[in-house]
C-alpha cells in the first residue's frame, strides 16, 4: 500500500516535508533516489541529455564515495543534487549525534565531488519524526518528499511505473524514481526505461520539467507580492524551517 497517495496522510507529510509545489502552470520535478549507479546513472543521464530535461538527484554517501566522479557528472550536466544520508539508514531511530553524521558525511562527499554543498535532503524511506526535522532544518537543509510515487522499485515493468506516474501528476508534483540501489544489487533498468514514456507523454500535455529548486523559486516568483517583497526562505539559503510536530509515519520505498 502506498501510503504517501492517501489524501489524508499526503496532507499530513506536507506539514513537515515538501511534497509540491503550489503552481498553476504545467511544470513538475523529476527526482531520484539511491544513486550514483555505475551501469543507471550514466544510462539515465544520457536520457535526460538527450530529453533536454534537468532534475534532481538524491544521492547516497556511500555511493558517492565509490563513484564520485557520476556524482560530478550530474552537477556538471546541471542537475540538482540533495542529500539522502551517508548509509540510507531510518535517520529516527538514531541519536542525534549519528543522525548529524549521517548527513555531513554524505553532504562533505557530494561537496568533494561537485564543488557544491546540498541543501535539499530526502529521508531514507521516507520516515521522518519531530526529532529529526528540527535537526535538519537547524543544519540548513530543506526536507523533500513528493507527491507522486509509482513504486517503481518493485519492478512492476517500465508501463506500469510511467502509468502510475501519469495518473497522480499534477501542476508542481514532484515524482520519486529511483536510478540507484542502497543495499546489494539490483536493477533499475524498468525505472529508467519509465522515465523516457513519462517525459514524452508530460510533454504531449505540455508539461515541462526541471529540478525541485527551479520549481519552487519559480513558483515563489509568481506568488502574489513576489515583486514587492521577495521569498525569505529560498533553498539556497536552506529554505524555510518545517513544522516540527510529526510524527514517525510514512515508508515510500522498500
Amino acid at each position: 500500500m502506498n501510503l504517501l497517495h492517501k489524501p489524508r496522510v499526503l496532507r499530513f507529510v506536507s506539514r513537515h516535508l515538501l511534497c509540491s509545489v503550489p503552481t498553476r502552470e504545467r511544470r513538475v520535478a523529476l527526482t531520484f533516489d539511491d544513486g550514483p549507479h555505475p551501469r543507471e546513472t550514466p544510462r539515465l543521464l544520457r536520457l535526460l541529455d538527450a530529453r533536454r530535461v534537468r532534475a534532481t538527484f538524491f544521492l547516497v554517501g556511500r555511493n558517492v564515495l565509490r563513484y564520485p566522479h557520476l556524482a560530478a557528472e550530474i552537477a556538471a550536466r546541471g542537475h540538482e543534487i540533495g542529500n539522502h544520508t551517508y548509509n540510507h539508514v531510518v535517520l529516527p531511530l538514531l541519536p542525534r549525534r549519528l543522525m548529524l553524521r549521517e548527513l555531513e558525511r554524505a553532504s562533505r562527499l557530494i561537496q568533494s565531488a561537485t564543488g557544491e554543498w546540498p541543501r535539499l535532503f530526502r529521508p531514507p524511506m521516507g520516515w521522518f519524526n519531530r526529532s529529526m526535522m528540527r535537526t535538519v532544518a537547524e543544519h540548513g537543509y530543506r526536507g523533500v518528499l513528493g507527491d507522486v510515487y509509482p513504486q517503481d522499485t518493485r519492478r512492476p515493468g517500465a508501463d506500469v511505473i510511467a502509468q502510475r506516474v501519469l495518473e497522480r501528476v499534477r501542476p508542481g508534483s514532484i515524482v520519486i524514481l529511483h536510478d540507484g540501489v542502497a543495499f546489494g544489487p539490483g536493477d533499475r533498468s524498468q525505472s529508467i526505461e519509465a522515465v523516457d514514456l513519462v517525459i514524452e507523454r508530460l510533454r504531449d500535455r505540455h508539461y515541462e520539467m526541471e529540478p525541485v529548486g527551479a520549481l519552487v523559486e519559480r513558483a515563489q516568483a509568481h506568488a502574489p507580492g513576489a515583486a514587492a517583497a521577495p521569498a525569505r526562505h529560498g533553498l539556497h539559503a536552506g529554505g524555510q524551517r518545517p513544522s516540527t510536530d510529526g510524527r514517525l509515519l510514512q515508508r515510500h520505498a522498500p
